[in-house]
């Protein structure tokens, strides 16, 4: 079977999200007069993934959880929650300031999506999540030249694991789902669903 197109996942598969986002909660912490701890490092990012998959889900929008997160994360540290929903997205403006100083991908990411297009295959991000945010991480991090198509769950209209997710982006692309090949690093939301897809 010949594989005309490799499709990635972006956050924790080309773009490491989790030392930036790790490095942007501490710069964060310290802008609250707080200290940085596992402790809150854990529930930081224990609440960033219920309150993202409530925005997949479409309870919430973008920006409600972002406000989310921070009524739920700062009395854990100590910090009282701003009153207003302005007051919250100013706070969380910083906390983005600090994490997109920190964005970086992972060493291998750029070499690898370069080798596979010097070999004549395609490449291609499939993420969930909104357009413009992961968009500008690709194009801070350094590699939307060596990819040929970029797919959000918010351009496709549907978020990963289900099918259209993926036979949306092998169709606009012209390649079967046969002769693609997914990576991610979510078993339930990219393995699973890229399977199921036919990919």
């Amino acid at each position: 079977m010949t594989i005309k197109a490799v499709l990635f996942d972006l956050d924790d598969t080309l773009f490491d999200h989790l030392t930036s986002a790790r490095s942007g909660l501490h710069a964060f912490l310290r802008h609250l007069g707080l200290p940085p701890s596992d402790d809150l490092s854990a529930a930081w990012f224990n609440i960033e993934r219920a309150s993202y998959d409530r925005f997949l889900a479409k309870e919430l929008t973008f920006q409600e959880q972002h406000r989310e997160r921070l009524r739920l994360f700062l009395p854990l540290a100590g910090h009282t929650v701003p009153a207003g929903d302005e007051a919250l997205d100013e706070l969380f403006a910083v906390y983005l300031e600090c994490y997109e100083r920190s964005w970086q991908a992972f060493p291998d990411a750029s070499p690898c999506l370069q080798a596979l297009r010097d070999g004549g295959v395609m490449t291609a991000v499939i993420t969930n999540g909104n357009h413009g945010q992961q968009l500008a991480k690709i194009r801070n991090i350094g590699l939307e030249p060596a990819l040929d198509a970029i797919f959000t769950s918010e351009s496709i209209g549907h978020p990963k694991p289900m099918p259209e997710a993926f036979l949306k982006p092998c169709q606009a692309l012209g390649v079967l789902p046969t002769h693609a090949l997914y990576v991610g690093d979510n078993f339930r939301v990219d393995i699973e669903g890229a399977r199921t897809a036919g990919l």
